[in-house]
Parts: structure tokens; sequence; C-alpha cells
């Protein structure tokens, strides 16, 4: 029994040290027909609830709803050896009463946590957001902590992986990327009626800055230099048009941490490819990225999930792991993917993808395309995203 009070106490301070800076509303909102977890992309995901009465839950939370059921639903929730986060929105959303709960942040462990305890009282549907290497050097026993009851996938190749970790996926919707669905449908509309696609440049790199990244994996930011910095090389020796595809947001109305600004990116690319050679800055309302790659002959970067996308769609794509750490090597071996890291061999390969014709490459990339991203034109994965949740709503 003391330990129990002890385990609660520490439980309830850590929830004051939560509350710090965070307005309290004494109440909660009234029920919805969609929760949208977590605000980052919720302008992705609002289109697909169909016009119905939906609300974002920031985490970590700016506004904490209380009322005297909450703190007694959050205390038995604690009482249940739960955490203070996952109590307090599991019991949110049970005052909530959405008939879904959805999130693009597909790997959070809160969200795994929250599913977990309310996952009988409501649906929960995780729509994948990026390549998931970081599932891939999980160890087992840490991806059994993985909970989706419903997982929109980019493709059969996420099935095998989460089955193979022992993860715990209820259903799998492997319908390909939600953001390479919204890109097909603005580059659709932004083309000229009738006009013929047409390249600007060779070479595109997938710009991919990660400060820091040696500490925890080393090697790892001079392997992503060399990419670059090889890439540069190249188009010098052959006097072809490339460009560099920024990564960092410079939107307006875009807020970002340190790390993920524009003039990071650029000092941080300077160390391997100097300041010749300008990174075009993404803009994220006009696919800045997916519209560079497609205006490119031959797209380059490490392990860029905007590579994955563009090769579903038909483009070049080369996947440069200079790490010597396999964790990174893209998950299907072809033309598509390099491991050696000499510049010989890098330049060997890109002469060999560049000169190879569209429908031999095509044919070749075919089932590795559909494998890892399984976006059609005839049903985009935002269409079926929109079915999955009103099925949800009428049920």
């Amino acid at each position: 029994m003391v330990a129990l009070r002890q385990r609660l106490a520490g439980r309830l301070r850590r929830l004051g040290l939560w509350l710090r800076g965070v307005k309290v509303q004494w109440g909660h909102p009234q029920p919805v027909k969609v929760a949208i977890f977590e605000a980052t992309n919720a302008d992705y995901l609002t289109p697909l609830c169909a016009g119905v009465k939906n609300i974002v839950i920031d985490v970590p939370a700016k506004t904490l709803y209380l009322s005297w059921a909450m703190l007694g639903g959050v205390v038995w929730q604690l009482l249940r050896g739960h955490g203070v986060q996952e109590s307090y929105l599991a019991v949110l959303l049970r005052r909530l009463q959405p008939a879904i709960v959805i999130t693009f942040i597909d790997n959070s462990d809160l969200f795994y946590r929250v599913a977990r305890i309310n996952h009988t009282r409501m649906r929960f549907l995780a729509i994948q957001n990026a390549a998931r290497y970081d599932v891939v050097e999980l160890p087992t026993e840490k991806a059994r902590h993985i909970f989706l009851p419903e997982f929109a996938c980019f493709g059969e190749y996420e099935k095998d992986l989460y089955t193979s970790k022992g993860a715990q996926v209820g259903t799998f919707y492997p319908i390909g990327s939600l953001r390479e669905s919204f890109f097909r449908r603005f580059w659709k509309s932004t083309l000229a009626s009738g006009a013929q696609h047409s390249y600007e440049y060779d070479l595109c790199v997938v710009a991919e800055a990660s400060p820091g990244w040696n500490k925890l994996y080393p090697g790892s930011e001079d392997a992503i230099g060399r990419v670059a910095s090889y890439a540069v090389r190249y188009a010098k020796e052959h006097g072809l048009r490339i460009v560099i595809a920024g990564k960092r947001d410079v939107s307006p109305d875009q807020v970002r941490a340190h790390i993920h600004q524009h003039d990071v990116e650029l000092a941080w690319y300077e160390k391997y490819i100097g300041t010749g050679t300008p990174i075009t800055p993404r803009v994220r309302d006009q696919f800045t990225t997916y519209g560079l790659i497609s205006k490119s002959r031959l797209s380059l970067a490490l392990m860029s999930t905007a590579l994955r996308e563009a090769a579903n769609r038909g483009c070049k794509v080369l996947f440069c792991n200079f790490s010597k750490d396999p964790r990174w090597d893209f998950c299907v071996d072809g033309v598509w993917s390099l491991t050696k890291d000499s510049y010989e061999d890098f330049s060997e390969r890109v002469s060999q993808l560049l000169a190879m014709p569209e429908q031999d490459y095509l044919a070749q990339s075919a089932k590795m395309s559909a494998y890892v991203m399984n976006n059609e034109d005839a049903a985009p994965t935002y269409v079926q995203l929109e079915k999955i949740i009103a099925d949800a709503l009428a049920g």
C-alpha cells in the first residue's frame, strides 16, 4: 500500500510539473466526431473529415481541460499504472466521444499508449508519415510496444516489417502516401492543359541535412554529405544541370526548431559542397521538393521518403547509403540502390541510370515501387482515407 501511495504521489508531482506554463480550462470541449491527435500536419487531415465536427489535440497540451469527473478518471488511470500524459488524454478522449482518432505521427509512443487504453471505446487510425527506419533498428522487445489498431501504411513492405518485429497492428491499409496523393492532385492542377512534361534538371539531390546525427549514428553526417558532394562533382565533370531540393521549410506560417531552419541547412551543406550550388528552399504548400524531383532525370538521397514516393510515380531514383551501416540500406536491392562508397562506383551507377531508357527503368522498378509505396491514381490515398473515416462515422 505504501508503494502504491508513493507511486501515485510521484505521478501527481509529474502532473504538477506538466501543468506549468499550460493554460487550464475548467470543463471540457463538447463531443466531436473526429479527434486529430497532435497538431503536426493537421491541415492534411482536416480535409479528410467531410466537414464533420472535429478537434485537434495539441501534444504537448497548450490547454488542459479539467473537471472533477476528469480528475477522478485521471487518478483512476494512474492507479492502474498508466503515465500522466496518456491518462489525461485517454480521459479527455472519453469525454470527447469521437468515433475515430487519427494521427499523422504514426510512430508516436504516446499515441500507442492512449490507443491501448481506449481502443475498445473508439477507433484509432495512424497514417504513415515517413519511411520507418526507426522501426527497422528497433529491437524486437521494444517493437512489441507498438500498438496501432488501424494503420494506413505506404505499402506491403510495412506489413512485412511490422509483422516481423512483432508489432501489434490490428488492420493494415497499404494505400500509399497521403502527401504524395495530394502532390499528384496539385501537380495535375498546375500543369497547363495539354502540356508535355519536360526535364529542367539532370540531377536532383534531396537534402537531408542532419546536424547532430553523428552523436547517435557515427559517420552518418559525412555519408549524407558525400551524396551531395559526389553529385555536384559528377555534374561539373559532365556539364549537367543539378538542383538541391531543400528540406527545411521557409513557409511563413511554419514554426520550426533551430535545427530545422533553412540557414542551418545551408551552413551544414556548405561543409560538403561549398556555396557554388544553391539549395532551393522548401515551400510546403507548393510541394517544392516533389516538383523538383519530377523535373529531374535522376534524383538521389540516402533514405528520403520523397524518393520512395517519386519512384512510385515513375521517376528514376538512387538511394546511396555510404554509411556502412546496413540499417540505412534501402529495403529492396536493385539498380536504384548503391552501398559501395566510392566516387568511381557512384559515377558508373549514375551514368548507367541516366543512359537507361525510361521504359527499361520502369520495367525493372515496377515491382519494387509498388511494394514500398502503393499509391494509385485511380484510387488516391486521400479518397481511401476519406472512406475509412466515413465508415467509422457511419458505424
